[in-house]
């Protein structure tokens, strides 16, 4: 079997400054907490877990003087003011591109547009972006857009999930184009993004079968499994080298492997050698 391992694999920026920030505190403190994953990764979350970082459900749950972690996809505006109440210390790990996001949003909708978020309605990014305006209206789909047709303005500001995929976007803000009379369209999914997508989308068509590895409850993970889905039925995905199954060592004769976002380079590098 031909292995080609992707080039835009593994931590990108955002996850491996996330990290960082939340180990180099787990080194300096024991009264470190945080709401959530830092990222969606297992591996990840039992790591800091491990280094002494509490993970926690409800600010209830901090004790005050305590320090909050912001995780890498951000938090409402609720949360750094409930915070600000409790005199809680916050150390913010959000992704500067996902900040971005928010101060983007925040900027169109002073000017005036009703802003519409394209992502996944249940997701930390997106209910983090939603948070950090007063009204933002979320769409996951080409399809919801007529159905909400009612609740939209003539003048559209539109911003997305950094994980989002291309095609989805794409189609999004072209329903949205024929209810609004005035559209603004801020392309905010990420480079790293876009990167893995058109390299998974290169593998797919050129190898015999891709291989995604990350978490099952990773956005963007979960994007690149359907992009290379799409051009290759022989897609397959996994969240650890113990998933590896003997039908996929043995059927293919090339296979193109990558990982999402927030997988830790040891997890493909493992994968790479039991394949081996």
């Amino acid at each position: 079997m031909k292995i080609t391992l992707a080039k835009h694999s593994g931590f990108c920026f955002g996850v491996k400054r996330a990290l960082g920030i939340a180990l180099e505190t787990a080194g300096r403190t024991n009264k470190a907490y945080i709401k959530g994953d830092l990222v969606h990764n297992n591996e990840v979350s039992r790591m800091i877990e491990k280094k002494g970082i509490k993970k926690i459900h409800s600010l209830k749950e901090v004790p005050q003087g305590s320090i909050l972690i912001i995780k890498a996809h951000g938090e409402p505006l609720r949360t750094y003011k409930e915070c600000a109440r409790r005199k809680l210390k916050i150390i913010d790990a959000t992704c500067p591109m996902v900040k971005e996001i928010h101060r983007k949003a925040q900027d169109l909708e002073q000017k005036g547009y009703q802003v519409v978020i394209i992502g996944d309605r249940t997701h930390k990014e997106t209910t983090a972006i939603k948070g950090n305006i007063k009204n933002g209206l979320v769409i996951e789909k080409p399809g919801e857009v007529a159905a909400c047709s009612d609740k939209l303005s003539k003048k559209i500001g539109v911003v997305c999930q950094s994980t989002q995929n291309r095609e989805n976007v794409s189609r999004i803000v072209y329903a949205l184009s024929k209810y609004a009379q005035e559209l603004l369209f801020l392309n905010t999914i990420c480079q790293p993004t876009r990167l893995r997508q058109l390299e998974i989308e290169h593998l797919a068509g050129t190898c015999k079968a891709t291989l995604i590895v990350g978490a099952k409850h990773s956005a963007n993970t979960k994007r690149l499994y359907q992009v290379a889905k799409k051009v290759n039925r022989n897609t397959f995905w996994i969240d650890s080298p113990d998933k590896i199954k003997s039908s996929l060592r043995n059927r293919f004769s090339s296979l193109g492997i990558i990982g999402g976002a927030s997988t830790p380079q040891e997890t493909l590098e493992e994968v790479y050698r039991r394949l081996r």
